[in-house]
């Protein structure tokens, strides 16, 4: 954003007794010409429509690029940077730059320009005298003659020839069927000059779209026109806006296309645009462009961005298809009751902890790290969901009694798990109580001795006696294999028992990027203070003040590193695949 003040000078070569009220003028650029939708307005035949305009380079400096004659210092210039103190001669106007503030250490630049219309003419540049009415061209022409003949050859060779070359295929004679290679050498051979077209291609498209060739209707619905926004969606799908809620993201963006940053024919470098200045220009006084917004103003990483925000999975709704997801501050005091009774330091202690599975010369402890629970994910940024199957039941056995610690039952729901342990016991009782039975056309029939009945009695109840005792002892015991890791309690109705809900957190930080893999010299304990954690509702993020221990923003800070937006944060939010969004809606199979 530019913001430039301009005052008018009526008196003789600009006195200031005669200064005139001034008037301010905003935009991303600032243009001069005669046109009338130009930002400063000049009334003289000698201008173009559009004869400069001054426009923030990436540099955070202003510049000033002229498509018709300007003069700095009596010295004709296409492009310049303006300081302060230039004088800029426009046609009859003298422009002078009184003040100026800009450079990346501003999120908004400002100018003051001072311009009138000098008494004395022999100051200004004289003009070239290059006018064809000077010219001995005039005796065999005449100007309305000239004119028409230089606007058709303009509209033959600009126009009639390249369109004709665009939509004449290239034939290529080959006495024989060849190969595809075999065709494109010739085809090169027979190609000829450069096509036409140049001259009203802009340059060369990026690498990005390279595969397109000299498709140009791909992206162009129709000639000459801007590319519209439906001809980027329709490849980039997975685009989203900036902003989620729509009607924010009008009152921010309204105007603005894909092509106002992503412009092509910029190189096989171009289209992709990171530019930290232009997010500060938004995000320094957000409430300026989005009076809406939620969000705190941010200007740099080191001193002027708000704590982290953690997307935190709710516990009432952690068995959801789609849970109940709060976002909070993270403050030092924050907690996160999660369900889970699990104490980093135990399972971190330097001497062990007792396991099945651990050595008897060590007398059975097996001394654990992060890794054995913390698995790096395929692509080496993030780590894999733990799970009591993979991560925990090695050395957390659900055995159904100490007794029989071989016994055990699957990791679910107090009924599933009742089941389990009633069959088990079921299969004991059969084999305690073996009964001879009779089959007639594979059909069950009664038991042959009669005083089987009378036994399966005693049974029926043995299993419902041992399958109780096996729960309450899983249950509410205090050294119950459930109790251990979860809180539970028993319901008004015997044998029942409601286990609180485990909400699990994958993802801290969804808006922001981070990648274990960039920070794999560094210890675990450098950022996360496991080991000295006793209680599961720890938060072992780090915030943004261990960050800043290694970060630094914009500027530079001994041997921290620069962090600009664009290091832990997109533009675009990310769009789930409509083939996912189905899945997740139940209407195909995920």
């Amino acid at each position: 954003m530019i913001r430039c003040k301009l005052i008018e000078l009526a008196g003789a070569d600009g006195a200031a007794a005669g200064v005139r009220a001034g008037r301010s003028v905003t935009g991303e650029t600032l243009s001069f010409g005669r046109a009338t939708s130009c930002k400063i307005y000049i009334p003289d035949a000698s201008i173009r429509l559009d004869h400069a305009s001054i426009y923030r380079a990436e540099d955070g400096h202003l510049y000033l690029q002229a498509s018709g004659p300007v003069y700095l210092e009596q010295k004709l210039q296409s492009k310049f940077q303006l300081e302060a103190g230039q004088l800029i001669v426009i046609g009859p106007y003298e422009f002078r730059v009184d003040a100026l503030s800009d450079g990346a250490e501003h999120a908004t630049a400002s100018i003051t320009l001072s311009y009138g219309q000098p008494d004395n003419k022999a100051a200004a540049p004289a003009a070239s005298p290059q006018d064809l009415i000077h010219t001995g061209w005039t005796r065999f022409f005449t100007r309305r003659l000239l004119a028409w003949s230089l606007s058709l050859m303009v509209i033959v060779f600009c126009g009639v020839l390249p369109l004709r070359t665009v939509y004449t295929p290239l034939h290529v004679h080959l006495a024989a069927p060849q190969s595809p290679m075999a065709v494109t050498q010739a085809a090169l051979r027979t190609a000829g000059p450069p096509r036409l077209d140049a001259f009203w291609n802009p340059g060369p498209i990026s690498s990005a779209h390279q595969n397109f060739g000299s498709q140009c209707r791909l992206c162009h619905d129709r000639p000459f026109e801007r590319v519209r926004d439906a001809s980027c969606l329709a490849c980039h799908t997975t685009v989203g806006e900036h902003i989620a809620d729509k009607g924010l993201q009008h009152e921010a963006f309204k105007g603005q296309r894909c092509a106002t940053c992503h412009k092509d024919h910029q190189g096989v470098a171009g289209m992709k645009k990171a530019d930290a200045i232009g997010c500060v220009q938004c995000h320094d006084d957000i409430r300026r462009f989005a009076a809406k917004s939620m969000l705190d103003d941010i200007a740099d990483f080191a001193d002027k961005h708000p704590a982290f925000k953690l997307s935190m999975v709710q516990p009432d709704g952690a068995l959801a298809s789609h849970p109940t997801i709060k976002r909070v501050a993270q403050t030092p005091a924050l907690q996160y009751p999660n369900g889970l009774k699990f104490p980093h330091d135990v399972h971190l202690a330097k001497a062990g902890i007792e396991s099945p599975a651990g050595d008897p010369a060590k007398r059975g402890r097996v001394v654990l790290e992060c890794a054995n629970c913390h698995i790096p994910n395929a692509a080496g940024d993030g780590f894999e969901p733990v799970s009591m199957e993979k991560n925990c039941q090695g050395c957390h056995r659900l055995a159904v009694s100490p007794q029989a610690p071989e016994r055990q039952v699957p990791h679910g729901k107090p009924a599933d798990v009742a089941v389990a342990v009633r069959e088990m016991y079921a299969g004991l009782a059969l084999d305690r109580y073996p009964a001879q039975l009779t089959t007639v056309n594979t059909l069950l029939q009664r038991p042959v001795d009669a005083q089987i009945p009378a036994q399966l009695i005693p049974a029926r109840r043995w299993i419902q006696e041992q399958t109780q005792a096996s729960l309450i002892q899983m249950f509410e015991s205090p050294k119950g294999v459930c109790l251990t890791c979860h809180q539970i309690t028993p319901k008004p109705d015997a044998g029942s028992w409601l286990v609180a809900p485990v909400a699990y957190t994958h993802q801290w930080l969804p808006k922001s990027r981070f990648s274990h893999l960039q920070h794999a010299s560094a210890a675990c304990d450098t950022c996360h203070a496991a080991a000295t954690s006793k209680n599961a509702a720890d938060i072992l993020i780090p915030d943004i003040d261990s960050c800043r221990d290694c970060h630094t923003g914009s500027k530079p800070s001994g041997n921290k590193v620069l962090s600009s937006c664009d290091s832990c944060h997109g533009f675009h939010a990310p769009v789930q695949h409509p083939l996912l969004k189905d899945a997740s809606a139940g209407k195909v199979a995920p």
